[in-house]
């Protein structure tokens, strides 16, 4: 090695400047208390106090629901990480709920949120691990969101009378939502022709997060079954909030019908508008126009939808502080081929 040349702090074994990584933190959560503030303005601060009186106590259980499934959402994580992973849940949960604030308060979505996970655990997995985890743990997430649409769909075509042109519009969403499925099985197997030459650097390392996503797939199969599972009742305390939700905002018992739809609306919401923070306005327009084709009153559906909004506020508050308060260590984060820094003492 040439005199001029001095070796990266991350290979030779000394800490990080701490500064540097404490400046980042400061910006993650500086920027996120800001973009948090204008999103509480652009809601409404009396739209959302208005919510919250309607369903009264009732939010406390709305909000401890929604912290169960982030709960579910970690543990699903945590499943699709290599079982040698020394990352504890406390800290999975923590990145999971910092990773979600992000994505919530800007409109780059899994463009901020997964980086914000990566670069919280990075002490405890190694990027590569985190890396391909997270394109699993989505993976299989997307699945149990595909699977919740298509059961929407088919219960409104089942439940709500409507025109011979609309129930041709259903049933074409239906396939093409497992056209989809069957496009991103194609992609997992690769798409890429060797006889094109070499791959451009970037499909290179796409193609390695899609090999390890594959090699963790084969040889942990009972691991991502259960993750499916674990998806799978996060979606029925969704549909179990949105039960509660109706009921104490019309005062009367609504069918499990209209709390199925509304959740298979809320994540079309989700994945078609996530560029848009807190999807404002967005939600509560299509809620309050989806409300009177199930029989309910337009104004249970906008509310809702703030509700809603409310609880995703309190949770991304939790996730921007978590950020605030990330611990800044001088040790060196776990490097790209899995090696953890030694304890401190």
């Amino acid at each position: 090695m040439s005199e001029g040349r001095r070796p990266s702090t991350a290979r030779s074994g000394r800490p990080e400047p701490v500064e540097g990584r404490r400046l980042l933190t400061a910006a993650y959560a500086a920027a996120g208390a800001a973009l948090f503030v204008y999103v509480v303005r652009r809601a409404g601060v009396a739209e959302i106090v208005a919510g919250i009186r309607e369903v009264g106590w009732g939010l406390a259980a709305i909000l401890a629901l929604a912290g169960a499934r982030f709960i579910l959402r970690a543990a699903c994580w945590r499943l699709c990480m290599p079982p040698h992973a020394r990352l504890p849940f406390d800290g999975t949960l923590a990145a999971f709920l910092a990773g979600d604030a992000v994505g919530n308060v800007t409109p780059l979505g899994l463009l901020a949120s997964e980086p914000t996970k990566i670069f919280l655990v990075r002490h405890h997995l190694a990027t590569r691990d985190s890396v391909a985890s997270l394109a699993l743990e989505n993976l299989i997430y997307a699945v149990s969101v595909g699977l919740v649409v298509m059961a929407g769909l088919l219960v409104v075509l089942a439940t709500v009378p409507m025109p011979g042109v609309w129930q041709a519009a259903f049933v074409a969403a239906l396939v093409a939502t497992a056209g989809g499925g069957v496009f991103a099985v194609r992609l997992l197997r690769g798409t890429w022709d060797d006889r094109q030459g070499r791959r451009p650097r970037w499909r290179e390392r796409l193609a390695g997060v899609r090999l390890a996503v594959m090699g963790f797939s084969a040889e942990h199969m009972p691991r991502l079954w259960r993750a499916l599972a674990l998806d799978g009742l996060f979606h029925t305390l969704a549909i179990l909030e949105i039960f509660l939700t109706l009921w104490w905002l019309s005062g009367r018992m609504p069918t499990l019908a209209q709390a199925i739809i509304f959740e298979s609306l809320n994540r079309l919401v989700t994945i078609a508008f996530k560029f848009v923070p807190f999807r404002i306005g967005v939600d509560e327009a299509l809620s309050g126009a989806a409300a009177p084709l199930l029989a309910l009153n337009p104004a249970a559906g906008v509310t809702l939808a703030v509700v809603r909004k409310v609880r995703n506020l309190f949770w991304t508050g939790i996730g921007l502080a978590i950020i605030a308060a990330h611990p800044v260590r001088a040790g060196r984060p776990t490097g790209p081929g899995g090696n953890a820094p030694a304890p401190q003492p």
